[in-house]
């Protein structure tokens, strides 16, 4: 199952999109049914990183800001294995 794309209209212009995370967290819920494992949200120009990791408590599952997911590489690439909390079990977990 897949549900793609999400796109917000006039999300340049949008302050409560790009700084608060806006109505990501009802497109997430929208998103979380039963058949779906994980989000993995893509797309650098929305403010995520901290919306998922609380995310991940009301829905109990995985859920991945492109953001994190590329600094948590960057660090594993370059041997650091730091934890970070409040931006998800990807940066906290793994």
């Amino acid at each position: 199952h897949m549900k793609v794309p999400l796109h917000f209209i006039n999300d340049d212009i949008a302050p409560g999109v790009k700084l608060s995370g806006g109505i990501v967290s009802h497109v997430i819920n929208e998103l979380n049914t039963p058949d779906v494992q994980a989000i993995v949200q893509v797309g650098t120009n929305l403010a995520m990183a901290r919306v998922a990791g609380i995310a991940e408590f009301w829905i109990e599952k995985p859920v991945i800001a492109i953001n994190t997911a590329t600094y948590w590489w960057a660090l594993r690439q370059n041997g650091m294995m730091d934890k970070v909390e409040g931006f998800g079990s990807l940066l906290l977990d793994h």
